[in-house]
């Protein structure tokens, strides 16, 4: 009677275990997509700051053929520079302190591309040490450029990320800079607006998830901007996983591994991008 008793008991705190650590799992794995998927509640603060939302449609549908136009020009003028030239076809073999001239120059040329007031350049490895890269910036808007934003590189953090990463960053954080000064100047247009209300959005929400952020108006037009120049030196056969969402980042033909914009047109223009790109997304929760 007593073993028969004690078998009892084994099987039960056997299955009580396994269901602890079952539930344990799940509650973990909610955690993790809770981090990585867009949160409706959080958008919905300021709906006007995210591409998924019908408030930025016209953003969505209008920045891409402007971006993609100054990223031509910028892959052009990199393309014609023979020093820079050079390096890109040794790229992955140059450490990150040989990449950092070259890193200097697409900065430069970037800014001249843009005609934009360069922003302050700080490399260095304690200002942030604990980031490979950051843009700084204050949020007045008042219709004067009174500060072009620091784009920041931290070399030590850097040698942690794909060879083309460096690259990818310093085009993505100098990008920002064009996004701020035009949302400075404050001018009523779709886009320039967009970026006001995005960085707007960045400094005073918090409990972003990682496609929240990156699906602010100004961090999916910086990776789309980046990857796209970056897909076009290399002949879209670099895929850096942690630049942006999928809606941001190309394939090996070139094309968005999600496109929003060809999304959006199934829907109605009151209609929120969120629940399809979070469908659509789980592939790269996936791989990641």
């Amino acid at each position: 009677m007593l073993s028969r008793y004690v078998a009892y008991l084994i099987v039960s705190l056997f299955i009580s275990f396994s269901l602890s650590v079952i539930a344990d799992e799940q509650s973990q794995e909610a955690q993790k997509r809770a981090k990585f998927f867009a949160n409706a509640n959080l958008q919905e603060k300021a709906p006007a700051a995210f591409a998924l939302q019908p408030q930025a449609r016209d953003f969505l549908n209008n920045v891409s053929a402007k971006s993609f136009q100054q990223a031509d020009k910028l892959v052009e003028a990199i393309l014609a520079d023979s020093e820079l030239k050079q390096a890109l076809a040794k790229w992955p073999e140059l450490s990150i302190t040989q990449q950092l001239p070259y890193l200097r120059k697409i900065f430069a040329l970037e800014c001249e591309v843009m005609a934009i007031e360069p922003p302050t350049l700080l490399i260095d490895t304690n200002t942030y040490p604990n980031r490979a890269v950051n843009f700084v910036f204050n949020t007045e808007f008042t219709g004067n450029i009174v500060d072009t934003g620091t784009v920041y590189l931290n070399p030590e953090k850097l040698t942690e990320q794909p060879h083309y990463g460096p690259l990818a960053f310093i085009i993505h954080e100098t990008r920002h800079s064009y996004q701020y000064q035009l949302a400075q100047r404050n001018q009523p247009d779709v886009i320039s607006q967009a970026y006001k209300h995005a960085f707007i959005a960045q400094k005073q929400l918090s409990g972003f998830s990682f496609s929240d952020f990156l699906t602010l108006n100004n961090e999916y037009e910086a990776f789309l901007f980046g990857n796209y120049v970056v897909g076009r030196l290399t002949n879209w056969q670099v895929d850096i996983l942690n630049m942006g969402t999928y809606a941001s980042q190309f394939d090996e033909q070139g094309q968005l591994k999600i496109d929003l914009p060809k999304m959006a047109t199934s829907l109605s223009e009151n209609e929120s991008l969120l629940p399809h790109y979070n469908k659509a997304a789980e592939a790269q929760y996936l791989e990641r």
